[in-house]
């Protein structure tokens, strides 16, 4: 979830037991940890749909973004020849209405930039000057910023699983946006677009990705073996998995053993989430624990999965993963629209066999999707020009126009509820047998487990990956024990301890 996938840039080391994977971990591979969960403007690994919608060239672009690099071909997007750090050219254009004013953009991928300028172009009294930094470097110039009480932009992007670390002080260096959005918040599937980035009834950010979480499979294998589908359960995905095993020449999963991200989303899916609404950990919690030793028992116990392959500089879906995939080890998966969707560019071969649906019922509450990944913009309280910078943040976020922008350049699916009207987010899916991710999508997103914030994020992120995925995975821990012992570190890391 580029560096923001690989790990590149991240804080948060990987401890596992004395394996080979760790030996990696050991000399310096840092983990993206909870920066996987950004999925937000990477550019390699989601190549542009060149406006199009999701649908025949298996060459198109994913579903929406991908924690990895992705190159755009939108008119729209920011130079991405601009050095880090460099101010690209303001963005203004023909219309006018309201106060003049010039504001500074900060963002952490050129990509993400695109949708603002289209949206802002009927309004040239805006001037913004944008600049783009490395992902780890943009947060960590932002903290200094709002720390020291001077440098920070006007609107910044703040990435879903780097905003805890903004409210670990007295107060909370971002404009609350609640006034501003007033009662277009219905407008948005929150728990997607404003829970992330909103902390003691205060929304302070604005996403505009919707990164539910879906099943996906071989159809053609599951038609081959005799298996209906769509699944209804979970029990029935793995019945499915052993008449795989049992042909002889694949899995059907690839889970993984250095990222939280599989058991974040079964939480999820289980009914629950990684904090309450006070910001105390509760991934412990029977809704975890089941989702913890039902990836666990997949591996070990029912063997219908492996272990996701992975190097050192690619935790989640490097090139190991990739030709595991071409060669057909594995014919499953399920994640976000990031993370299915660079099976299109990744997998081309594949185009025509795979299908999509909710996630099955038989964890926990049995919700049919998770929410994995984001980006939310920011307006510090020390912008000088909050009005205006509040003004570009509903144009680029509640506004169809900057909705099919987004989708024709990175095809990320809104977060704006009127976008999924368009025609655009309606077209059919040929690599995923004629899917409509856009009605998909918009079905699940009101089932969303609401997202709860916590300062104690970036340290949970560490604590999990640590202490519970990677023995959990590796070496069979009890899922139970393994997610007791991150919350005592969790809870004492969090109380200063």
């Amino acid at each position: 979830m580029s560096a923001h996938e690989t790990g590149e840039g991240s804080k948060t080391l990987i401890g596992g037991q004395a394996v080979s994977r760790r030996t990696l971990l050991k000399t310096g591979v840092w983990l993206a940890g909870m920066s996987l969960l950004a999925a937000c403007g990477q550019p390699a690994a989601q190549p542009s749909g060149g406006g199009a919608a999701p649908t025949t060239a298996p060459a198109a672009a994913a579903p929406t973004t991908a924690p990895a690099a992705k190159p755009t071909t939108a008119a729209a997007a920011a130079p991405t020849t601009a050095p880090a750090g460099a101010a690209a050219a303001p963005t203004q254009a023909p219309a006018t209405t309201g106060a003049a004013a010039t504001l500074e953009f900060w963002a952490f991928a050129n990509e993400r930039l695109g949708f603002v300028k289209d949206a802002v172009q009927a309004h040239p009294e805006l001037t913004i000057n944008y600049r783009v930094f490395p992902y780890q470097e943009m947060h960590d110039k932002l903290l200094a910023a709002v720390t020291s009480g001077r440098g920070a932009p006007d609107i910044v992007d703040v990435e879903i699983s780097r905003f805890g670390g903004f409210l670990k002080g007295d107060t909370v260096p971002f404009v609350p946006l609640n006034d501003k959005i007033g009662t277009d918040l219905d407008s948005l599937y929150q728990s997607a677009a404003t829970d992330p980035w909103s902390w003691k009834g205060k929304i302070y950010g604005v996403g505009n990705e919707l990164n539910c979480c879906l099943l996906a499979y071989r159809k053609d294998v599951m038609s081959d073996l005799g298996v209906p589908t769509p699944f209804d359960a979970w029990t029935d995905v793995i019945a499915a998995g052993k008449k795989v095993v049992a042909a002889g020449k694949s899995k059907l999963f690839a889970l993984h053993d250095l990222h939280f991200g599989d058991y974040y989303i079964l939480t999820q899916s289980a009914g629950s989430q990684l904090f309450d609404e006070n910001g105390a950990f509760v991934g412990d919690n029977d809704a975890g624990v089941s989702a913890m030793q039902w990836l666990q028992d997949q591996v070990y116990k029912e063997q219908i999965a492996g272990i996701a392959p992975a190097d050192a500089q690619n935790m989640w879906n490097g090139p190991a993963y990739w030709a595991a995939f071409k060669a057909e080890q594995f014919v499953g998966t399920f994640g976000p629209p990031w993370h299915i969707g660079v099976w299109m560019a990744n997998v081309p071969d594949q185009a025509g066999k795979w299908a999509v649906q909710p996630l099955p019922k038989g964890i926990g509450a049995g919700k049919p999707t998770a929410s994995f990944g984001g980006t939310g913009q920011c307006i510090p309280t020390q912008s000088k020009n909050p009005d205006a910078a509040g003004q570009v943040i509903k144009l680029a976020n509640f506004s169809k126009e900057g909705a099919l922008s987004d989708f024709k350049s990175r095809t990320v699916y809104p977060a704006f509820k009127p976008a999924y009207d368009l025609p655009e987010l309606k077209a059919p899916n040929a690599y995923f047998s004629g899917a409509n991710f856009g009605e998909i999508y918009s079905t699940v997103a009101p089932t969303l487990t609401p997202f709860r914030q916590s300062p104690g994020w970036p340290d949970a992120s560490d604590a999990v990956n640590r202490l519970v995925i990677t023995p959990v995975m590796q070496n069979q821990k009890d899922a139970k024990s393994a997610l007791n012992e991150a919350k005592t570190e969790i809870q004492k890391t969090m109380s200063g301890g």
